[in-house]
């Protein structure tokens, strides 16, 4: 059996350190007791499963500009950490191409969407327990592609800004 076949629920996987956060799970941040309680108002879990679960929590927080943008966010914790003791660069895209692929779903409709190109431009460091937010745009629309802008950033600093291409396979 291949390692991504393996369920959630059993033992951890051979190679990692640990498990995947568990939803629910408590997130370490240091010198928090109730991370969530950091989390902007009206933030929904948005991390259920796959991928996302060893990458999460992140949640969905309420749109802005009468929906033109769509808003996401995680609080850092341990496991976000690269060496440097700053937010791993790989989480924080990891993070915006889930954001952008969402926004995708949101505004289409459609059940499946590919990302066909992603570029990230990193400007400042997430710190641990930093509540890091993603704003997403929708520059241009076509039959099956959108072309999308965000930026990710924390309550006082720009983190980085991305632009992305989506593909729409499906739609309901």
């Amino acid at each position: 059996m291949y390692h991504a076949q393996r369920p959630l629920t059993g033992p951890p996987l051979r190679g990692l350190a640990k498990p995947p956060i568990r939803l629910g799970a408590e997130i370490p941040v240091a010198g928090m007791t109730d991370p969530s309680s950091a989390l902007p108002e009206g933030a929904e879990l948005a991390s259920t499963g796959g991928f996302n679960a060893y990458i999460g929590p992140l949640y969905r927080l309420p749109d802005e500009e009468e929906g033109a943008v769509k808003r996401f966010c995680f609080i850092a914790a341990a496991h976000h950490m690269n060496a440097s003791g700053t937010v791993h660069g790989g989480m924080l895209m990891s993070f915006i191409d889930v954001s952008m692929s969402r926004t995708t779903r949101l505004v289409t409709g459609a059940k499946r969407t590919a990302t066909v190109s992603l570029t990230t431009d990193f400007v400042g460091p997430g710190r641990l327990g930093d509540v890091i937010q993603s704003r997403v745009r929708i520059s241009r629309r076509t039959r099956s592609m959108l072309f999308l802008s965000a930026e990710i950033f924390t309550a006082d600093r720009v983190l980085g800004v991305a632009n992305g291409l989506w593909k729409v396979s499906e739609a309901s």
